[in-house]
């Protein structure tokens, strides 16, 4: 992960040059154009992999009610439930460790920009709005709350669609989320401001990805269903 800091450290001062050159001179603005640039690019590079996790989520909206069926049909037989079970998300195109591999090419990059973030010397005395300085903790604690929402409002949008709120593995999957959200903004709520900053772009931009590329693929999905 070290490796990818530097590059990445380097990559953030050039946008802030770039801004600099355009002649965007108040600081603040600077450094909160910067984050935003600097995310938008990074979730760029990374789109791919959203687009399948994507597809991957809204094959699981219509593979839980018809798993839910062969629970039922197949109860008493285990073994048989889970070969049909396999058959099921060979049908529909599901690989359940995908989930899993497109966490673990994320996760270097994600700590990477992170470490980018968290250990900038420059957001050091830069105010922005109600913030005295990008580079201390929000002490108002604006931003840890909106970004703790930002997160559970994203986990909420990764479950499928047609989630019964019944069924225990959904409702253990929002407990999950919703604690998780809570955790992350306790463990960390003394980090720099420019971090919090950081982590609502990133979730506001991966929001609105999610629904523009679910939007495309149902929409094919739609297109190919009148086509046969």
């Amino acid at each position: 992960m070290k490796v990818l800091v530097k590059p990445l450290t380097s990559f953030f001062m050039l946008i802030h040059s770039m801004l600099i050159s355009m002649g965007i001179s108040n600081p603040g603005w600077q450094y909160f154009l910067d984050i935003l640039i600097f995310t938008l690019i990074i979730k760029l590079i990374l789109l791919p992999l959203t687009i399948q996790q994507t597809k991957s989520s809204a094959k699981m909206t219509e593979f839980q009610p018809k798993f839910k069926e062969l629970q039922d049909k197949y109860k008493n037989d285990p073994q048989k439930l889970q070969k049909k079970q396999m058959e099921l998300q060979k049908e529909l195109g599901i690989n359940p460790m995908s989930g899993c591999l497109l966490m673990l090419i994320q996760f270097p990059i994600f700590i990477a920009m992170y470490e980018v973030i968290q250990n900038f010397p420059g957001f050091d005395g830069v105010p922005f709005l109600w913030l005295k300085s990008l580079g201390a903790p929000d002490k108002t604690m604006i931003l840890p709350i909106l970004s703790g929402l930002t997160q559970y409002f994203y986990g909420i949008m990764m479950l499928p669609k047609d989630a019964d709120d019944d069924d225990p593995q959904i409702a253990q999957q929002k407990r999950m989320n919703l604690f998780m959200s809570i955790i992350f903004v306790v463990m960390l709520y003394k980090s720099k401001a420019a971090l919090w900053l950081y982590w609502i772009i990133s979730n506001l931009l991966q929001m609105l990805m999610q629904l523009f590329i679910l939007k495309k693929y149902m929409q094919k999905t739609e297109e190919d269903k009148v086509v046969k």
